[in-house]
């Protein structure tokens, strides 16, 4: 699948700290907004939740999620974990790459915390639980409704064959969304910056960056959308869905706890 990224000639806003970028993933076309800014970011989601009110799923909104740090540290414990430094979330066809400020240094996003706390939003992405807790400690950003795509696709495809809770992004796309959902990666790592710009305080993000960035964040939302329309379909809630899946993951969690209970007694 080709992916390539252009930006939109005349879209930075140096009051407003944004750059715009049409992405296209395979034939679909996403458009893409980077900021730092809170005011940016927050009409950003007022404008792209009223314009996704969809009639397929009723008073709910599926919003694909990610986060990502530029760099991990290591110390002799292991993994250090710092806060994240860049938030995904894609809507439809409309991408936003909001970078997050240091929460030692500035106050908690609170329009960011408004909105995933909303009831009605829907929130789907890899590791998506693990994510919600670092985002709820560090920022102070709450995630109502966090559905894991694997559990996910575990409920929606029930293929027994296919280890789906264990696949990543990129294999569970193909799995749900097709083989011409394959995305073809640098074996390298990607830079995150160019070089800083005169007339901004923050640097810009590369072009290849905002490319595969913006590629995650909407396949975590094609795939959501996807697997809600295999389980309850097309004219049902998702917040159905959300609720069955995690009432299932649960259920095993409990299953795994009560058979270690029982294995714990049968050693004694």
């Amino acid at each position: 699948m080709e992916i390539s990224v252009e930006k939109i000639e005349g879209s930075t806003d140096v009051k407003y700290f944004y750059d715009s970028y049409t992405v296209h993933v395979g034939n679909h076309r996403i458009l893409t907004v980077v900021t730092y800014c809170e005011i940016t970011a927050g009409k950003w989601l007022k404008q792209a939740k009223k314009a996704n009110n969809s009639k397929s799923l009723p008073k709910t909104l599926v919003v694909g999620l990610s986060v990502e740090r530029q760099n991990d540290y290591y110390s002799r414990y292991g993994l250090l974990e710092f806060p994240y430094e860049l938030l995904h979330i894609c809507i439809g066809s409309h991408c936003l790459l909001y970078h997050l400020n240091d929460p030692d240094f500035y106050k908690p996003p609170k329009f960011l915390a408004h909105f995933l706390s909303d009831p009605e939003v829907i929130v789907v992405g890899m590791g998506i639980k693990e994510k919600s807790s670092h985002l709820e400690k560090d920022f102070e950003v709450k995630i109502k409704n966090a559905v894991d795509l694997n559990e996910l696709a575990v409920k929606g495809m029930k293929r027994d064959e296919l280890d789906l809770g264990r696949y990543d992004l990129d294999r569970l796309a193909k799995a749900v969304l097709g083989k011409h959902m394959d995305v073809v990666r640098p074996g390298r790592k990607i830079e995150w910056f160019k070089r800083k710009r005169p007339y901004y305080h923050s640097p810009e993000l590369n072009d290849e960056k905002v490319m595969f960035t913006t590629a995650d964040a909407y396949l975590c939302y094609r795939i959501g959308s996807q697997l809600f329309d295999m389980i309850h379909g097309k004219a049902s809630s998702a917040i159905a869905a959300a609720a069955a899946v995690a009432a299932a993951a649960k259920s095993r969690k409990n299953k795994k706890m009560k058979k270690g209970k029982k294995n714990k007694k049968g050693k004694k």
